[in-house]
């Protein structure tokens, strides 16, 4: 074997396994059992927590600072990629080894460049350009001309069934895994509230038969009840936020097999924190029902059985002790104290759920799937708040951190 990960407690993305030796064989998991075997590497996990690699599902890597998303309009995404590589490797650090980034063209950069190995950090499952409306949260600002956003945004637009065939194939054609769409108004957007549905059941139908085509899928961004609902019954397989979302709604997403990412991190950003590094005054004015709202979604969600993963929604470094860019940990732990999850369900969020949902091969330690493997100095099953001392982590078989330093 090339690998082995030897004597420690093991969490395999389901549950937890006890004191179990895994073996790695061409980046892949090859062996889970008790018997020593021999491997030209071997780590001693002894008193250690061994599990998947973590999986933020939802996060934009846009290489900004500060609190204000107006900045992607105006800093060149040439500097912006360079900023955001950095983000990467705090990332890999942290144990991070999959994110899915939710909207940022820069993504398809970084994720090439990841894959040819020109930089080091986690698999990125990119969106690249998000969908929006005119007058959609994907515009950010409703005060500029219409012109100046549609050349500028980060976001594809579309209006009209024809509009959305013609943004879903551009996107794809730009080398994005998934689509991205709003279908809801959101809380850094200027004037259209998160209650408010954006994009009509036919245009969301045509975008998600467009992924449907290339066997991908729909991800919405979703705070009100009516616009997630049309989304869910149009087809998407993913709602993003959903705070605003009433039980027959969580009850749809169930018969639906539609998965929910909370993103309670960057709500409890906003709320904390927004003021101090620079959220735009619409985004401090919504973020109070919001993030009073979807405490109590989470855990009607459980109740019901909806499948939940974890995601910060964390699109800018804050340079904050709590939340930022490399502690993106902190999903796990407010869905716990937030959301009413056990820690191993929170666990379960970061792994094996996320990774079903998003379509990776790694979130579960079982034999064939991706040996992304990190090893924590603690037992988050117990203390949820020691995901947040990985120290090493392996990465398609090989070892990429080792003692919290990346190699």
């Amino acid at each position: 074997m090339d690998l082995a990960i030897k004597n420690g407690k093991v969490f395999n993305g389901i549950e937890v396994l006890g004191k179990t030796n895994i073996y790695v064989e061409n980046g892949k998991i090859a062996k889970i059992t008790n018997e020593n075997l021999n491997a030209n590497v071997e780590i001693d996990a002894k008193d250690m927590f061994v599990m998947p690699g973590l999986i933020d599902a939802h996060i934009h890597l846009s290489g900004i600072k500060g609190g204000s998303l107006l900045k992607i309009m105006f800093e060149k995404p040439e500097y912006r990629v360079l900023k955001a590589s950095k983000w990467l490797e705090k990332l890999l650090i942290s144990g991070f080894t999959t994110v899915r980034d939710c909207g940022e063209i820069v993504s398809l950069a970084l994720k090439r460049a990841v894959n040819e190995g020109i930089i080091k950090g986690p698999k990125i499952i990119a969106a690249g350009k998000p969908i929006t409306q005119t007058f959609g949260h994907g515009e950010l600002s409703h005060d500029v001309p219409l012109e100046f956003s549609m050349s500028l945004s980060f976001s594809e637009f579309c209006d009209g069934v024809e509009s959305c065939i013609h943004a879903a194939r551009k996107v794809l054609r730009d080398g994005s895994d998934f689509i991205k769409i709003f279908a809801t108004g959101g809380v850094l957007s200027q004037r259209d509230k998160p209650e408010n549905p954006q994009l009509s059941f036919e245009e969301i139908r045509a975008t998600v038969n467009e992924a449907e085509k290339v066997n991908t899928y729909v991800a919405a961004h979703a705070h009100g009840d009516k616009g997630a609902r049309i989304a869910i019954e149009a087809g998407i397989k993913t709602l993003e936020h959903g705070t605003l979302l009433r039980d027959e709604t969580l009850k749809l997403m169930v018969q639906k097999n539609v998965t929910l990412t909370p993103t309670l991190t960057i709500q409890e950003l906003i709320y904390k924190y927004g003021k101090q590094i620079g959220v735009d005054e619409w985004g401090l004015q919504k973020i109070n029902t919001v993030r009073e709202s979807i405490s109590n979604v989470v855990k009607k969600a459980k109740e019901y059985g909806v499948t939940i993963i974890a995601g910060t929604d964390l699109g800018f470094e804050t340079g904050l002790e709590d939340i930022d860019i490399g502690k993106n940990w902190m999903e796990a732990i407010l869905l716990v104290e937030r959301g009413g999850l056990t820690p191993l369900e929170a666990l379960r969020a970061s792994t094996y759920n996320a990774s079903l949902a998003i379509g990776s091969n790694s979130g579960l330690i079982d034999t064939g799937k991706d040996a992304d493997i990190i090893i924590i100095n603690g037992d988050p099953s117990e203390n949820i708040k020691d995901i947040a001392k990985t120290i090493s982590v392996i990465k398609d078989g090989k070892i990429v951190v080792e003692n919290k330093k990346l190699l």
